[in-house]
Order: structure tokens, then sequence, then C-alpha cells
């Protein structure tokens, strides 16, 4: 029950509201069970829960850990203002492990700043905008001497995110991880032998059906392909989704206002 509680990213107080009620409402109606002999028996105070949560939680974080330590992974950082001018700052991982790709939260902290200053507020307000900077900025007509200084900054946006993600801009994917069976040459040799050998092995053939992606985490591919694995796994974790950061921050915040609330 604590796990549920855990997952459902609800305060501790939801063990009241629905898990208790529903667990007296399955009894009462389908076991024809005493209550209170049953439900005594139940350890939900919100000490034993909160104990149990962060016993779960460091079984995790001690875990992950260690794994990280032995894989590649890519790391995404975010930050997002909480109520109060608060700032939260999180980090997803994301790896791969059983033949498939994962991505966890590896930490959560509270920056020791705010958004009076405006440049965490400026940030967010930057995102999604970048892309039609060049298209808006040409229209911008400018009135005085304040509005020109913000129109230079903005021009000189796209050149500075040019440069910190050229590393992004400037990557190939070879066309033989999208279809590793095509006739594909390779310039270093122990690739190309790899690739060779890779594609006139017919049962890997049958599993690339599922798809490129499915097909590269298969664990067969580590054990007997190790130089183009190295390849294709620092690409297939390359680029963390913002989904989990998104659900994170909506959780937190959720919580607080509950929080507040109460």
């Amino acid at each position: 029950m604590s796990l549920l509680i855990a997952k459902s990213g609800k305060p501790h107080t939801i063990r009241k509201q629905l898990i208790l009620p529903a667990v007296e409402e399955i009894l009462k109606t389908v076991l024809h069970k005493s209550l209170f002999d049953i439900l005594k028996r139940i350890p939900l105070s919100i000490n034993i829960v909160q104990r149990r949560i962060d016993e779960m939680s460091s079984d995790v974080e001690s875990f992950l850990c260690n794994y990280l330590r032995t894989t590649h992974f890519s790391i995404r950082l975010d930050e997002s203002t909480l109520p109060g001018n608060a700032v939260l700052l999180l980090a997803y991982v994301r790896f791969v492990m059983g033949e498939e790709i994962h991505e966890e939260l590896l930490f959560a902290k509270t920056l020791k700043t705010d958004t009076k200053d405006g440049v965490p507020a400026m940030v967010g307000r930057y995102r999604g905008f970048i892309s039609h900077l060049k298209r808006i900025v040409p229209e911008v007509e400018c009135l005085d001497e304040d509005i020109q200084t913000y129109v230079q900054h903005l021009m000189v946006l796209p050149d500075d995110f040019k440069f910190r993600f050229e590393d992004m801009l400037s990557m190939e994917i070879p066309l033989w991880i999208i279809n590793p069976f095509n006739e594909t040459k390779v310039d270093n040799v122990i690739l190309q032998e790899e690739l060779f050998e890779l594609s006139i092995n017919e049962e890997l053939k049958v599993t690339f059906k599922r798809g490129y992606q499915k097909f590269w985490l298969q664990a067969e591919i580590p054990e007997k392909y190790s130089g183009l694995w190295g390849i294709v796994q620092k690409l297939l974790i390359a680029f963390p989704s913002s989904y989990l950061v998104e659900k994170s921050f909506s959780a937190v915040i959720n919580l607080l206002t509950k929080k507040e609330a109460d």
C-alpha cells in the first residue's frame, strides 16, 4: 500500500481519503468480514507510510547509482518555478538495461535562488520561441533604445544556441543503424567485419521486423558486436524525453498546493 501511495504522487492523506475506505468497502461487501479486527491490523499511519516510502526510495537510489557506474547514460536537467518563487531542479537519466531503454529520476533539488531576478522565468519564455526567432526579429520595429537592446539580445540567441548545441547539430546517424542489413560500408575495419557478420545472421534478421530500436536492444548485440553497439548505444540514449520531467513538476506542485490547502 505504501508503494501504491508513492506511485500515485498524492499526499499521504490519500490513505484515509481513498485506500482505507476502499479496503473497508471490499471487506464489507465482498468478503463479509469484520471491519474493525482487520483494519486495525493494517499499519498505515502517516509515520509508517513515510518511513516505508523513504526506505524504498533509498533502495531505488542506491541501485540506480550503482548501475549508472557500469553503463553509459544521458542526463536531462530542467528547472521550474514553484509557489513562492522557489526554483526546483530535476535531473533525469536515460540508459539501457534489460533490452529496454529506461528513464529514471536521478535527483530533485531546490535551487538556492528564486525567480525574482527574472532569469529562470526568461529561460522558460524562450522555449518554443527560438525556432521562430529569425522570422520574427526582422519584423520588429525599434521605437526606442530599450527595444533596440532587447532586439540585439534576441538576434544573437540563435548563434548562441547553435554554439551550445553544436555537437547535437553536427551529429550524423550512420545508415547502418537504421538498417544494418543493407549493403553498407564503414571506414573502420573492425566495424566493417562486425557489420558483415551481423548482416548474414539470419536469426537476427528476423527480429529486425520489430524495428531498429528493438533490434539493437537485444542482449546478443553487445555480446557479439561490441564495436557497433558502442556507437548505437550512445545514440539510443542521447535524447531523454521531457514527459517525465513535466509529470514530476506537476506532481510536486500538486503536493505543495494540497499541503497549503490543508
